[in-house]
């Protein structure tokens, strides 16, 4: 039996408008805002969707905190409310930023049709997939049924769609290891919330996984995973090493789309606990 697995790269091939530069073209003008302190760089249309997930971890509390801190501590009309209000200020600031990127993206994940798509692919009878796409491409165009599929971010029309950055955030410790002062200000609160879109776009990989053990657990009689059109960036790798180890031993057929693409794939599979020999790299056309 065999576990295909599929990435963005398999609905372009369908000529479905599921790229950076689509979603561009739907947010431009209603994320300008957010792009200030996300750098989304919503002007270009190269990056790839790994690097828009990425910037989502480039996020800049600070800019955020600066623009609205009016707090004067030395002024004599100071008073522990303005802290309170500026904090709230943020809070409301914060979410706002959340909500717009958030919404833009389901939104135009929604607009996608994938009626206009054909098959190009001829699947194995009695497969499984795993598919990191939003779209109904297996099932629409292909005739799969929903129990085989397992879409790990959610689905459109359906789920609430995760997306996000895979980076690793540690929080200042409340008191110092050392004199054992508290490090806490009375800006604590308002840098925190300053913070939060950094947490509310982490990828929660790790929970995700938790979340579909039973579909996992369904993987043993797989022998062959096949990667189709999955750029297999860092913040991903999780899952791959969650299906390795359903499957320990299995062949891996990952297919490429440039000449870079056959030293980074298998280097990614091998971080994950594929051994080489077990990793055959393949290209689109063959």
């Amino acid at each position: 039996m065999k576990l295909y697995i599929l990435g963005n790269g398999f609905d372009l091939s369908h000529c479905l408008p599921t790229s950076y530069r689509d979603f561009y073209e739907s947010a431009r003008g209603t994320l300008d805002e957010a792009d200030r302190y996300f750098h989304l760089d919503l002007s270009s249309d190269e990056i790839p969707w790994h690097d828009f997930e990425n910037r989502l971890g480039k996020y800049n509390w600070r800019d955020l905190y600066d623009e609205h801190n009016h707090t004067d501590v030395s002024s004599d009309d100071f008073k522990p409310s303005h802290v309170y209000s500026f904090q709230d200020e943020l809070v409301e600031r914060a979410d706002e930023l959340v909500d717009a990127i958030q919404t833009e993206f389901q939104e135009w994940v929604e607009t996608i049709d994938v009626s206009t798509a054909r098959k190009r692919i001829v699947f194995d009878p009695a497969s499984r997939f795993i598919t990191f796409n939003y779209t109904s491409t297996l099932q629409e165009v292909y005739g799969v049924e929903d129990k085989d599929i397992l879409h790990i971010h959610g689905r459109a029309g359906k789920d609430e769609l995760a997306f996000g950055h895979g980076l690793h955030m540690e929080e200042e410790p409340e008191f110092d290891p050392e004199s054992g002062e508290t490090n806490r200000t009375m800006f604590s609160d308002a840098e925190g919330s300053a913070k939060a879109p950094l947490y509310a776009f982490k990828k929660q990989v790790e929970t995700i996984i938790s979340t579909n053990r039973s579909y996992f657990d369904t993987l043993r009689d797989i022998s062959e995973v096949v990667v189709i059109g999955h750029s297999l960036n860092d913040v991903d790798l999780p899952y791959f090493r969650k299906i390795e180890n359903c499957v320990p031993g299995c062949r891996w057929v990952v297919y490429c789309f440039e000449d870079v693409d056959f030293e980074h794939h298998p280097k990614q599979l091998i971080s994950c606990g594929v051994s080489r020999d077990r990793i055959f790299p393949r290209r689109y056309d063959n």
